[in-house]
């Protein structure tokens, strides 16, 4: 997926937590769904380091060092596994337990440039945001412009 359909995916995933979560938390995390993809901007092999449980982890232990918060860790987490999961649903394989595992998976659905499925997943998960947060569109999207 892109960042759009990663941001929705993301929101998709997280948007149910609203009421038990910070709200700052789950935009917080929400943003972070995007961490893997550093391995574009370092040029190290698009999915190979950052896109697995490893990575996940790890990203997990540093933002709790950091913020001393464990259930921003884990909204942080979730949201790097969101990232993974719909990664997985495109036609590019890669190995998400690495370095456990070097199998590479992929469920081959759609490319991740799919600008439709990119649209539809970062619609439904704006939508599911304003759901659970009973926050008005034109203030989600403001919010979001500042994210991305």
């Amino acid at each position: 997926m892109n960042r759009f359909g990663h941001i929705g995916f993301a929101l998709l995933v997280l948007s149910p937590l609203i009421d038990k979560f910070d709200l700052g938390y789950i935009l917080i995390a929400v943003a972070s769904t995007l961490f893997p993809d550093i391995d574009l901007l370092l040029k190290i092999g698009h999915r190979k380091y950052t896109h697995n449980i490893t990575f996940g982890f790890l990203v997990g232990i540093l933002v709790f060092m950091l913020s001393k918060s464990f259930w921003l860790a884990f909204l942080v987490l979730m949201s790097i596994f969101a990232h993974i999961l719909a990664d997985l649903l495109t036609i590019q394989k890669f190995a998400p337990l690495y370095p456990f595992s070097k199998k590479k998976y992929a469920l081959k659905l759609f490319k991740s440039n799919n600008t439709a499925i990119n649209t539809a997943v970062l619609l439904l998960g704006l939508a599911s945001f304003a759901y659970f947060s009973n926050i008005d569109l034109p203030e989600i999207l403001i919010k979001l412009a500042k994210l991305i």
